[in-house]
C-alpha cells in the first residue's frame, strides 16, 4: 500500500464527531499513556521522570525517576511498556534519558505484591550512546506485540540536528534512526533474537529496521500485531509507516530517511537512493501540520466509526485524523491549536490522547464478558445444541 495524503481531500466535507471527554487534567508534560492488558487503570508517563496512575478517577505518583533523566529539550522520560507477563512477573520497561551520560537507557522495574513498584529491582537493559549530545531526536518508543511475545522493540531517533549529519540512520553500525529488537532478561542486559536480520552480517545485532528520523509514537495493532510507526519529518513532510505481522513486521525494511523524507527526495540532500526502500504508506506536507504524533489502530468496540481504523494526530496543529486507505478523516479535536503529545490504550482497548497536561477519552471499550457471564454464555449454547439433538 502506497498513499499520498492530500490535505485538501483530508479536510473537505463535514468533520466526524468524536468523543473528546476530558478524564483528568493537572498532569507535568505527559507524554505517554498506556496499561497492561485488562488493567482498568491507566499509566501516565510525563517528560520529567514521573509516572503517575489514574485509577477511579484519582491519580498518584507511582514512580519518580527526575533524579536520574535529563529532561531539556526532547529529552526526557520518553517510553514505558509492560512486559507481556507483567500479570505474573510485575516487571516494566522504561526509557529515557540519562542525567549524566545524555544516553538512552532502557531498564525493567518490578513491582512487589501490593503493586508499588520496587526502586531497587532497576535493571539496565540497553544503552544506546547519544555521541553528539544534542537535545533532540530522542523517539523514545518502546513496546512489545502480541505477534511477536518477549521481544522488545525501541525506537530510536537518528541523534539530532538537521539532515542527520552523520548519517546515523543509514549507517548500520550506529544503533541510531533505527528500530531495534532484544530479548530482555529478567536479570538485565539482552540477547540478541537469531532471527534479526544483521545476525551474522554487517551490521549492529541489535537492529530491526533503519531509516528513521525521529519515531516518536507508534503502535502495535492488539489485534492483529502490526507495526505502526509516526517518523517525524523535517521541513516538508510528516510520514506514517507500517509493517504487518504477516509479512514480518518489516524485518530489515530502510525506511529512507536521511535520504528520503516522506515520499519525497529530502531537501538539500544528495545522496544515491539506496534500493529497496519502503515508502511510507501516508504522508503529508506543512500546511496541515508539521510534527506527527503516531496513533493506534482503534480496537475499543464501542465507536463504530473508528473500529478498525488507525487514529494520528500532529503536535503543532493539534488535529486527529482518522486513516480511511488512502484518505486521512478529520476528527473533532481536543487540541486545536495547541500540543497533542501522544495518543494511548488503555488495558481494554479504549482509545486515549493526551497533551496540554490532560488526559481524554477518545472512544471508549465495550466492556469484556466477566468470566461468570462467560460461563453462562457457555452453559446456555450447550443447552441449546442438547435440545436440538434430542
Amino acid at each position: 500500500m502506497k498513499f499520498l495524503f492530500a490535505a485538501a481531500v483530508a479536510l473537505a466535507g463535514a468533520t466526524p464527531s468524536l468523543a473528546a471527554t476530558l478524564v483528568a487534567s493537572g498532569f507535568n508534560q505527559p507524554l505517554f499513556l498506556t496499561a497492561p492488558a485488562g488493567d482498568s487503570r491507566l499509566f501516565i508517563v510525563e517528560k520529567g521522570g514521573r509516572i503517575q496512575v489514574l485509577a477511579n478517577g484519582a491519580k498518584s505518583l507511582w514512580l519518580d525517576l527526575s533524579a536520574q533523566v535529563d529532561s531539556s529539550g526532547e529529552r526526557g522520560l520518553l517510553g514505558l511498556a509492560f512486559d507481556p507477563g507483567f500479570a505474573s512477573n510485575g516487571r516494566f520497561y522504561v526509557d529515557y534519558i540519562d542525567k549524566t551520560s545524555f544516553n538512552t537507557v532502557v531498564a525493567s522495574y518490578t513491582v512487589n505484591a501490593a503493586g508499588a513498584v520496587n526502586v531497587g529491582s532497576a535493571r539496565t537493559i540497553i544503552t544506546v550512546a547519544q555521541p553528539a549530545n544534542l537535545s533532540n531526536h530522542k523517539a523514545g518508543w518502546i513496546g512489545f506485540s502480541t505477534a511477536d511475545p518477549g521481544q522488545l522493540y525501541i525506537a530510536t531517533g537518528d541523534g539530532g540536528s538537521g539532515n542527520d549529519p552523520s548519517n546515523n540512520a543509514q549507517n548500520l553500525n550506529s544503533n541510531l534512526g533505527k528500530l531495534l529488537r532484544i530479548t530482555p532478561l529478567a536479570g538485565g542486559g539482552y540477547s540478541v533474537p537469531a532471527d534479526n536480520p544483521f545476525v551474522g552480517v554487517a551490521g549492529n545485532d541489535e537492529i530491526w529496521a533503519y531509516g528513521l528520523r525521529n519515531p516518536f509514537r507508534n503502535s502495535f495493532d492488539r489485534l492483529t500485531g502490526d507495526l505502526w510507526i509516526g517518523d517525524v519529518g523535517q521541513g516538508a513532510r510528516e510520514e506514517i509507516d507500517f509493517a504487518s505481522a504477516a509479512s514480518g513486521l518489516g524485518r530489515g525494511a530502510n525506511y529512507g530517511w536521511r535520504v528520503r523524507e516522506g515520499r519525497i527526495a529530502t531537501p538539500g540532500i544528495n545522496d544515491p537512493t539506496p534500493p529497496n526502500l519502503t515508502d511510507p504508506i501516508f504522508d503529508y506536507d506543512h500546511t496541515v501540520g508539521a510534527a506527527i504524533i503516531g496513533g493506534y489502530v482503534y480496537r475499543g468496540g464501542a465507536d463504530a466509526s473508528l473500529n478498525g481504523k488507525y487514529v494520528f494526530g500532529d503536535y503543532v496543529s493539534g488535529r486527529i485524523w482518522r486513516l480511511d486507505g488512502s484518505t486521512a478523516t478529520a476528527l473533532a479535536t481536543p487540541f486545536a491549536g495547541s500540543q497533542l503529545t501522544s495518543f494511548g490504550e488503555g488495558g481494554d482497548g479504549a482509545l486515549y490522547a493526551v497533551g496540554n497536561g490532560s488526559v481524554y477519552l477518545l472512544a471508549g471499550a465495550v466492556p469484556e464478558p466477566a468470566p461468570a457471564a462467560l460461563l453462562a454464555l457457555g452453559l446456555t449454547a450447550l443447552s441449546l445444541r442438547r435440545r436440538r439433538r434430542s
